[in-house]
């Protein structure tokens, strides 16, 4: 069996990361210990292959959003 991946998506960069993830998890791990903010979400797990169709299917909410952006600014959550 491959070697799972994790598709990541950052709010502030509008963009995806696709890498390991055992990494995915070190690096949340990580920011929980240090109680630091990370940008980064996790959206999707499977096969590298699969998360890059993922982020394909999903680019297009992206690309909205940064229409949305240049047009109205950044949007802050109110929670």
């Amino acid at each position: 069996m491959s070697e799972p991946f994790a598709l990541l998506w950052s709010r502030k960069s509008n963009g995806f990361h696709i890498e390991p993830l055992a990494r995915a998890c070190e690096s949340g791990m990580r920011f929980f210990q240090g109680n630091i903010e990370n940008d980064y979400l996790l959206l999707f797990t499977g096969s590298s292959d699969e998360c890059s169709s993922k982020a394909d299917e999903l680019r297009r909410v992206c690309d909205e959003r940064a229409v949305v952006r240049a047009l109205y600014g950044p949007h802050e959550d109110p929670i």
